[in-house]
């Protein structure tokens, strides 16, 4: 049987109501995309931005992600809530969004990312969760977010999926 496209797979997401289903296809579409990506190469003369504002209510999580982060080469500016998240797209560009879906009250992360979309609509979206659910996962889609990982995410991955997120819109721009 033959491999269905990311498109295709990323429609039957859109359709599906399963939850258990729909985090499989959302698997299998992220494997579908890292793997078209493989053979594209950034020439060594162009330097990916990689300025990424983290978004988490979590101390602990605020504390170590952005150090690992760091260290895979973006720079890195912390917010614990909404009201600094909004201040810091303010006063800062960004190519990347790491948020926490719930950030105080749940959904709060939506919140986040319809800001982000407003100051800086080229921003790669990310959100990270620790409850799952079909209900944020559907709205997830429908805000146009970039990608969806459960906590603890893997940071190989996560990193992998941000940089292939950035290389395809400095491409398209």
């Amino acid at each position: 049987m033959p491999r269905k496209t990311w498109q295709q797979l990323a429609e039957l997401a859109a359709g599906e109501q399963d939850p258990d289903k729909l985090r499989a296809l959302i698997r299998e579409l992220t494997g579908a995309l890292d793997e078209q990506t493989k053979g594209i190469t950034r020439q060594p003369s162009q330097q990916l931005s990689k300025r990424l504002l983290f978004v988490d209510d979590e101390e602990g999580i605020r504390a170590t992600l952005p150090v690992l982060l760091r260290q895979r080469g973006f720079d890195v500016r912390v917010a614990a809530d909404v009201a600094e998240a909004l201040s810091e797209m303010k006063t800062h560009d960004f190519d990347v969004l790491l948020s926490d879906l719930n950030i105080g009250q749940d959904g709060d992360g939506f919140a986040v990312i319809r800001a982000m979309r407003n100051a800086h609509p080229g921003c790669v979206a990310i959100l990270l969760t620790g409850y799952p659910g079909f209900e944020s996962s559907l709205q997830a889609l429908h805000d146009e977010v970039d990608d969806y990982f459960l906590k603890p995410a893997n940071l190989d991955s996560l990193v992998s999926t941000i940089e292939r997120k950035l290389c395809a819109r400095q491409e398209r721009s």
